[in-house]
């Protein structure tokens, strides 16, 4: 069955008695965070190595036996499968004929027309196929302003023209870009151009995203690295400051959730915006390392530096870089 773009969202909600679905295209961050979504609903978890089987390219040859295996304590299976291709087809032929319930989600990169996988996928009675192509350029303004306004910020026409033609193709390109957007922004705040030339300039963006993420996790040496080629790409010492304030605000919230009792994934998991699955990981170890005395001094911090940066001969980036070093380094203490 191949799932058309207007079903997707309903399908990936109940994929009903489906066995094997292919999720496949050149929006590499659409199909992996498609696939954890399947493999999430079905398995309860992608922790569970009871419920969740990963193969690949060189280990498909396990499917039919990893697809009619059963659960230990019950339950439906899931098997994932990276790197899926025409040379799968067999295997997951050979599953398909088994009687197992197991749920089958194949990652697929950008695959042809002619794709023996492809056809299986969209032929077969218990099998789809999810497409996951680049937004083009005029998707990419619409899809920006609602993943802002999920977040609860706003933003101008002009911004969002500017925005949208500073984005890479990737779904997940555009999400990374809202998110930070929306740190930048605030709370029920709006992103206007200066905020856009602050955080989205042309380069050093991923570069500031990098930094604040390796001090809060720790990281001094990958912090050292990424804020010092984020400044030397052009990347605002205001505006990074502005971003970790940001995510130390996020951080506040986490860490109060670990402090009632949640694990630092279940805390993360739960984050409004959520954290993009990519960062998850590096957000994690942040979470484990603050809590909230620590963050609130940060937080000081911050604002200090911010206001240090605007004073009258000033240099912004040996302030950005000696704070940012510093979180790393308090946090590679914890």
């Amino acid at each position: 069955m191949k799932i058309d773009a207007r079903h997707v969202e309903t399908f990936l909600a109940d994929p009903g008695r489906a066995r094997f679905v292919l999720v496949y295209g050149p929006d590499t961050s659409l199909v992996a965070e498609r696939a954890r979504r399947l493999a999430k609903l079905v398995a309860g978890s992608l922790d569970d190595p009871f419920r969740l089987t990963e193969l690949d390219a060189d280990t498909a040859e396990r499917l039919p036996e990893e697809a009619g295996a059963q659960a230990f304590g019950g339950g439906r299976r899931v098997v994932l499968l990276r790197d899926a291709g025409d040379r799968q087809v067999a295997p997951v032929e050979a599953a398909l004929e088994g009687k197992g319930d197991a749920l089958i989600v194949a990652i697929g990169g950008d695959l042809p027309g002619r794709s023996k996988l492809r056809a299986l996928a969209e032929k077969h009675a218990e099998a789809a196929a999810i497409a996951c192509y680049l937004p083009d350029g005029a998707a990419r303004g619409p899809a920006l302003e609602a993943a802002l306004r999920a977040a609860g910020v706003g933003i101008g026409r002009e911004a969002l023209a500017l925005a949208a033609s500073r984005l890479g193709g990737e779904t997940g390109a555009l999400r990374d870009a809202a998110e930070r957007l929306a740190l930048y922004a605030g709370p029920n705040g709006a992103v206007d151009i200066e905020a856009v030339e602050a955080v989205l300039d042309d380069q050093g963006s991923a570069s500031m995203q990098d930094a604040i993420d390796a001090a809060l996790a720790g990281d001094v040496k990958a912090a050292d690295h990424a804020i010092g080629l984020a400044l030397e790409e052009g990347a605002a010492p205001v505006a990074v400051i502005r971003v970790l304030l940001g995510e130390l605000a996020g951080l506040r919230l986490m860490a109060d959730a670990v402090a009632g009792g949640a694990s630092p994934r279940d805390a993360v998991a739960a984050r409004r915006p959520p954290v993009f699955f990519k960062r998850q990981p590096v957000v994690m170890k942040a979470v484990a390392r603050w809590r909230e005395p620590a963050i609130m001094a940060a937080i000081e911090r911050g604002l200090r530096a911010e206001a240090d940066c605007k004073r009258t001969g000033a240099v912004p980036e040996a302030i950005v870089r000696q704070m940012l070093l510093g979180l790393a380094q308090r946090a590679a203490r914890a």
